[in-house]
């Protein structure tokens, strides 16, 4: 038979183990809003992703331009409408891509109709993703082609730091931050400045030598803007 402890547990170590285990609860409780926060961030972050590996795609089968190329003029006017032609093309099935979760105001229902025209598809409402005009495969790496909705889809455009409820346009996250996505793919999550827009050159990216605005005309710079989502 086992002998028992000389020295049984009493109400200092039973406090012990209390304090110790509501220390963890405390500081797993802290944690978690970051970590739900940065688990939502990253679904936008893969939403914008999986758009520029389909615009590559797209480019890939039409002479490395994106889907824009040729529009500007035929009446169409909307981010909505151009990232259609990518269901037309068959490159995406699945609408909820142009989402944002959680808190974007612009929702897709999954529903684009049929074939050959999807009307269904990003219909006014369902798309919370704008497009840079006029770029295709070749155009500067770190050009940012792909960005969430802002207030103007004029060039520099801004968003609004004061609604971070995704209750309007140009919504942004906690700590004044968007999510960009460049022409070689890579997307970020970058930081806003107290009027709500971007220092694009901050934005340089070592490998391309120069940052993209340096590496543009005034006359490029000035026809700079992207097409706009369809509000309901």
């Amino acid at each position: 038979m086992d002998e028992q402890s000389k020295y049984p547990w009493g109400c200092t170590q039973w406090g012990i183990v209390l304090v110790v285990v509501l220390l963890g609860w405390m500081l797993a409780a802290s944690f978690l809003p970051m970590v739900s926060r940065q688990g939502v961030q990253w679904q936008g972050v893969n939403n914008c992703k999986q758009i520029i590996l389909a615009l590559k795609l797209y480019a890939a089968d039409n002479g490395s331009v994106y889907p824009d190329a040729g529009l500007e003029t035929s009446g169409v006017t909307s981010a909505n409408q151009v990232f259609r032609r990518l269901f037309e093309e068959a490159i995406v099935t699945d609408e909820r891509i142009f989402g944002c979760p959680p808190r974007s105001m612009y929702v897709p229902d999954g529903g684009i109709g049929t074939a050959p025209d999807f009307s269904q598809a990003l219909t006014p409402g369902e798309c919370h993703w704008m497009l840079l005009k006029s770029q295709t495969d070749f155009s500067l790496g770190d050009m940012p082609v792909v960005v969430e909705n802002a207030l103007n889809a004029s060039w520099p455009p801004k968003w609004d730091v004061s609604d971070q409820s995704g209750g309007k346009r140009g919504r942004v996250w906690k700590g004044n931050n968007i999510i960009v996505g460049r022409n070689d793919g890579s997307v970020a999550v970058e930081k806003l400045s107290p009027e709500g827009t971007i220092d694009w050159r901050r934005m340089y990216n070592p490998r391309y030598g120069k940052s993209w605005i340096d590496a543009l005309t005034p006359e490029q710079l000035s026809k700079l803007s992207y097409w706009d989502i369809e509000e309901k």
